[in-house]
């Protein structure tokens, strides 16, 4: 990028061609330089304020869109606690509801594995109590 000294040196005076000149007056090079530059600074200064306003504006564009977003990833960090609170009482239920069914699964075999029992006893109790009498007659016979 060129910079401002580079440009206005394409501005210098430079001497006529031809034959030297008598001497006279040396120009103010730096008033003609200063003269011939003023009306473009002074059309930038409404430039200049343009673009004050336009980064004024944007700053609070900027400002109000990040309030926006703060607003939206609270909302969005509300929700989402709500809906865990949600899951967290659903998984328990279903956790629940699980031991329930694995806890009567647990009890209808206990209870079948009981009536096994009971009827393998049932079937049993007669020839159990036939042996035990008659060992007791023997012992009793014996003595």
């Amino acid at each position: 990028m060129a910079r401002l000294h580079d440009f206005l040196g394409r501005f210098r005076p430079a001497g006529a061609p031809g034959a030297a000149a008598p001497a006279g007056v040396p120009a103010d090079v730096e008033a003609e330089r200063a003269a011939e530059v003023a009306p473009v600074f002074a059309a930038l200064k409404d430039v200049h304020a343009r673009c004050a306003e336009i980064r004024t504006r944007a700053g609070r564009d900027a400002e109000q869109a990040l309030a926006e977003a703060r607003r939206q990833a609270a909302a969005i960090v509300a929700d989402a606690r709500a809906a865990a609170g949600v899951e967290r009482a659903e998984a328990a239920a279903r956790a629940r509801a699980a031991l329930d069914a694995e806890s009567d699964a647990t009890l209808d075999a206990a209870r079948q594995e009981a009536q096994v029992i009971r009827e393998r006893a049932a079937r049993r109790m007669p020839g159990e109590v036939d042996r035990v009498t008659d060992m007791i007659r023997s012992l009793a016979s014996g003595s």
